[in-house]
C-alpha cells in the first residue's frame, strides 16, 4: 500500500485562539439600564435579585458603597470597538439575612451593622459570547475593592454547585451551610437545593473556620468582639465560645 503523501503546508490547521476582551468596569449609567437588566436576567438565580431592582436604578446613592440606592451596579466595557453596550454586569446590596434571621429581628441595630460589614453579591452575569475571559472576575473584583475601601469586612453570594470552582479559585469558601459567629450565638444560613452560599473575607481579622460539631463552615470576627476562642465548637447544634 503506497504511503499517503504529506499535507500541502497550506492545509495544515492552525488552532484558532479568541483574544481575551479587555474592559473597564465601571458603576451603571443611566444610558446603559435596559442592557444591565438585560444582562442580570441571564444569572442562574435571578429569582434571588431584589424584586424593585428596576426602581433601584433610578434612586440616588445612600450610602458610601452604594451608586443606586442601596446597591452597587457596576458594568463591565470593552475598552475598544464601536460597540458600547456593556458585557457585563454586577447587582450588590445589603444580604436579606441582616434583615430577616431572627437573630436580627431581635437585636435592634444590628441589621444596620450586619449591612455595613457584609456584602451580598445578588447577581454577576457576563453576556454568553464572551463568557471564559475573566469579566466575571473583574467585576467581583471591583466590588470588593470598593466594599474593603469603605471598611467592609466580607463579601457573600449564592450561586449553583457547578460555579463553586469558580469562587473557590477567587478565594471564597462554598458551602450549603454557613454559620456567623456570633457573641454567644450563632446566625445559621443553610440554601435550599442546589444552592450553595460562598463568603470570603475582605480584612485579615475576618476567618472562615471549621469547628468541631458544626454543620458547616463558620465566619468569626465579622464585626469587632466576634472572635472565637481556639476551643469553640458545637454541640447539639449550639455554638459553645
Amino acid at each position: 500500500m503506497a504511503t499517503p503523501a504529506p499535507a500541502p503546508a497550506s492545509a495544515s490547521v492552525v488552532p484558532h485562539v479568541r483574544r481575551r476582551l479587555r474592559c473597564t468596569v465601571a458603576p451603571l449609567t443611566a444610558t446603559d439600564h435596559a442592557d444591565y437588566l438585560a444582562l442580570l436576567a441571564l444569572t442562574a438565580d435571578e429569582d434571588r435579585l431584589p424584586a424593585e431592582a428596576g426602581h433601584i436604578l433610578t434612586m440616588p446613592p445612600q450610602g458610601p458603597l452604594s451608586t443606586h440606592g442601596p446597591a452597587l451596579c457596576l458594568t463591565a466595557h470593552p475598552r475598544r470597538g464601536t460597540d458600547q453596550q456593556p458585557v457585563g454586569a454586577l447587582f450588590a446590596s445589603y444580604p436579606d439575612w441582616a434583615v430577616e434571621h431572627p437573630l436580627a429581628r431581635r437585636s435592634p441595630g444590628l441589621t444596620e451593622r450586619l449591612a455595613r460589614r457584609a456584602l451580598l453579591v445578588y447577581g454577576v452575569a457576563v453576556a454568553p459570547e464572551h463568557r471564559g475571559q475573566g469579566i466575571a472576575r473583574l467585576l467581583l473584583t471591583e466590588a470588593e475593592q470598593r466594599a474593603r475601601a469603605v471598611g467592609y469586612r466580607m463579601t457573600t453570594l449564592i450561586h449553583t454547585p457547578d460555579l463553586a470552582p469558580f469562587y473557590e479559585r477567587l478565594g471564597y469558601v462554598t458551602a450549603r451551610h454557613v454559620t456567623i459567629a456570633m457573641p454567644d450565638a450563632a446566625m445559621g444560613l443553610t440554601q435550599l437545593w442546589p444552592y450553595m452560599t460562598a463568603v470570603k473575607p475582605l480584612v485579615p481579622g475576618v476567618r472562615v473556620r471549621d469547628l468541631p460539631g458544626a454543620p458547616g463552615p463558620v465566619v468569626s470576627a465579622l464585626l469587632p468582639g466576634w472572635d472565637l476562642p481556639a476551643d469553640a465548637r458545637f454541640e447539639n447544634g449550639r455554638l459553645i465560645s
